[in-house]
């Protein structure tokens, strides 16, 4: 090649190359001049609410309301300065009457279209915060913010109408998502929808379940079955600060409480005894120390109990510590963040939820009282060291009712974590198991596997092959092969007998009737607001109402279907539990017990160097 051509050549790529550069800084403005045109808030006045358009992935925006027939009844006002347009007519005083359910609006010269999206016919939940802003309860989980809540019925009737102590985030891997679940605190006790009364509440998002409807289908079957203190929940649309949320499961609390769980508030007496002790009204029970083992660590220390110094009680106070008490089996992760708890010998986190500010004394009563009834489950007799066989400790129904349960929706948290157990007072009272609590990753809706077990095949068996999910110090590895109290349960014939005939006797039907019909009638009654949440939260990848429905149908389907196989699959099979499948290991036997070694040396240096509350 010529030396002249090759200049040329090079003449013409430095041509070239400033071509498109100056090509992308004309495009990189334009894209920044189009970032500068701020969208005008739109604000639609909805029964004394304001709701708020929402800008979609699509660049268009979108009022969620629930009333289908909106033409001519609510008010829109653009905040916006300079002149307004709607579909090309000028707006007088920036506020127009919304008609059709799409239109243009033009404010400094850019378009912005909208569409009116119409939710189910649900209760509405309308919060506003005193900031004005969710961003303060977002930053921090246990971020405590008051303001107002209104709540209505399905009719539009109020519920209530009032202020709002708090609303703060709950949850744990699901406060990571998107769309945050929180628990609220309003002012005055009130019986919402019929479910007792209460101040406190929760409202749940299952973002993680496009169906919206696995919680609620377990909620209502063990209702049916007769699983006391079931919690009782009513779909609602929620609104913060005039922005649509979505579709949530407004819900009643496993606390202790007549309405709730019906065992003594411990955690009333101990306030009431450290307040009394102290001298100090204003006392606030988290100023009082913690004692035991109740460290970074103290979740993966195998016997290890933690609670709250109380004062001792004053002449006069006495305290019945027989019960009550609501307990959960956790994660260790988890476990380091509770005010009360203990370790089994088999390494089973299990933390307080009521007490929740748990004295000595209680905590050594209510571990030993669980830790009897663990040894025995896993005796080759059923009987433990001091020939207590399990039942004599916990009531074998309730353990069957909600061992069926879980297995019936294939639950992979099912006797490791959110996995409740309750005691009433009385030296002669039982242990109980439930209530049932969160079904979002339930039926089909869990990736993977987890020791051989498929949890998506509903032909499998798997709670019964459970094996605890526990944090080590290589983080969340499955390393410890240590099985949950539900696995050791399905080992027992008499368990396995009671399962059978309770299930012969109407709860086979009951969970049949709930997977033909209280899913299909539900994901029909709630399907607008599931669509209207597939667009706010661009769920399925597209804003288009029409593609949002018929994925929400498939996803509902899905999980019909998965619980219609699930009943059949336990009708024939629920007897023959205990000599089913195969259980895997998650790791090769080799680095498996090496890394067991490693975690078990880790938690030898942290008790003989007293790091334990590190």
């Amino acid at each position: 090649m010529k030396k002249e051509d090759m200049a040329m050549k090079k003449f013409l790529a430095v041509i070239l190359a400033l071509v498109f550069a100056l090509s992308g800084m004309s495009v990189m403005a334009f894209a920044a001049d189009k970032d500068k045109a701020q969208a005008p808030l739109c604000t639609l006045n909805k029964d004394g609410n304001a709701v708020n358009w929402f800008g979609g992935e699509d660049g268009e925006y979108y009022f969620f309301i629930s009333d289908s027939d909106f033409a001519g009844k609510y008010t829109v006002t653009v905040n916006a300065s300079g002149d307004v347009y709607l579909d090309g007519a000028k707006l007088e005083g920036n506020t127009f009457v919304l008609g059709s359910a799409e239109g243009t609006i033009t404010s400094g010269g850019v378009d912005y279209k909208y569409h009116v999206v119409c939710t189910a016919k649900l209760p509405a939940v309308y919060i506003t915060t005193e900031s004005g802003s969710m961003d303060a309860v977002h930053a921090d989980k246990s971020y405590k913010e008051a303001g107002t809540i209104r709540i209505y019925n399905e009719k539009g009737k109020t519920e209530y109408d009032g202020a709002l102590d708090y609303i703060k985030g709950r949850g744990n891997s699901s406060w990571e998502m998107a769309k945050k679940p929180y628990n609220i605190k309003i002012a005055k006790k009130t019986n919402l929808f019929g479910m007792g009364k209460s101040k406190k509440w929760s409202l749940i998002a299952n973002y993680s379940d496009n169906s919206h409807l696995r919680n609620a289908a377990v909620y209502y079957a063990a209702q049916q079955i007769g699983l006391d203190y079931t919690p009782k929940f009513v779909f609602c649309d929620v609104y913060t600060n005039g922005d649509y949320q979505g579709v949530y499961l407004l819900i009643t609390r496993i606390e202790a409480d007549s309405k709730r769980v019906d065992v003594a508030n411990l955690d009333d007496v101990n306030e009431e005894i450290a307040i009394a002790a102290s001298g100090n009204e204003d006392l606030d029970m988290d100023s009082l120390p913690q004692g035991g083992a109740y460290g970074r660590f103290a979740g993966l220390i195998e016997g290890t109990k933690k609670w709250v110094e109380i004062p001792e009680a004053p002449e006069g106070y006495t305290v019945d510590n027989t019960g009550g008490y609501i307990l959960e089996m956790e994660l260790a992760n988890r476990y380091y963040g509770e005010k009360s708890g203990f370790v089994t010998t088999r390494s089973q986190p299990i933390t307080m939820k009521s007490p929740e500010y748990a004295s000595q004394a209680q905590m050594e009563y209510i571990s030993d009282l669980y830790q009897r009834f663990e040894d025995a489950v896993f005796a080759g007799n059923g009987r433990n060291a001091l020939g207590e066989h399990y039942t004599d400790i916990a009531d074998l129904e309730s353990l069957a009712k909600y061992y069926m349960i879980s297995e019936w929706c294939s639950n992979m948290d099912s006797g490791l974590t959110s996995t409740y157990f309750y005691k009433p007072e009385g030296a002669d009272s039982k242990l109980f198991a439930g209530p049932v609590w969160d079904y979002d990753i339930a039926f089909g809706n869990n990736k993977g596997t987890r020791y051989g077990c498929d949890y998506n095949n509903p032909e499998e068996f798997t709670v019964c092959f459970g094996r605890q999910y526990r944090n080590t110090v290589f983080g969340k590895l499955d390393v410890d092969y240590k099985p949950t109290v539900y696995n050791r349960l399905c080992r027992r014939p008499e368990f396995v007998e009671a399962c059978r005939r309770l299930w012969d006797a109407g709860i086979g039907d009951k969970l049949a009737e709930t997977a033909a019909e209280y899913i299909f009638n539900m994901s029909r009654t709630i399907k607008a607001s599931a669509v209207a949440d597939g667009i706010r939260w661009n769920i399925y990848g597209t804003c288009d109402a029409a593609k949002v429905a018929e994925n929400y149908e498939v996803a509902a389907a899905y999980l019909e279907d998965f619980a219609t196989a699930r009943t059949r699959f336990l009708d024939v099979n629920l007897g023959r539990v205990q000599v089913q499948g195969k259980v895997k290991d998650q790791l090769p036997a080799g680095l498996r017990n090496f890394l067991v070694r490693v975690n078990n040396l880790f938690e030898a240096f942290i008790v003989n160097f007293k790091l334990i509350n590190k």
